[in-house]
């Protein structure tokens, strides 16, 4: 199966949540998938913080890619 969407963060549900708001201010509306809890409740892992994977349409990846590391940036400069 050929996806036409392109991996740009994978981290944290913060910094998802950031990186999707600035990609909204600019039109981009990024697809988040968060598999973290698939079956971890059958085990009693409930709490468990997985990779959150973050991706664009392959059209918006240029556009995108820049905000991403600007972003991420002002997070380690602070």
């Amino acid at each position: 199966m050929e996806s036409h969407y392109e991996k740009i963060y994978s981290g944290n549900f913060i910094v998802v949540q950031l990186l999707q708001s600035r990609l909204q201010e600019v039109g981009i509306t990024p697809i988040v998938k968060d598999e973290s809890h698939l079956g971890l409740s059958a085990v009693g892992v409930s709490d468990y913080q997985g990779e959150i994977d973050m991706y664009v349409h392959e059209d918006e990846a240029a556009k995108a890619l820049p905000i991403v590391t600007a972003t991420l940036a002002d997070m380690a400069a602070e």
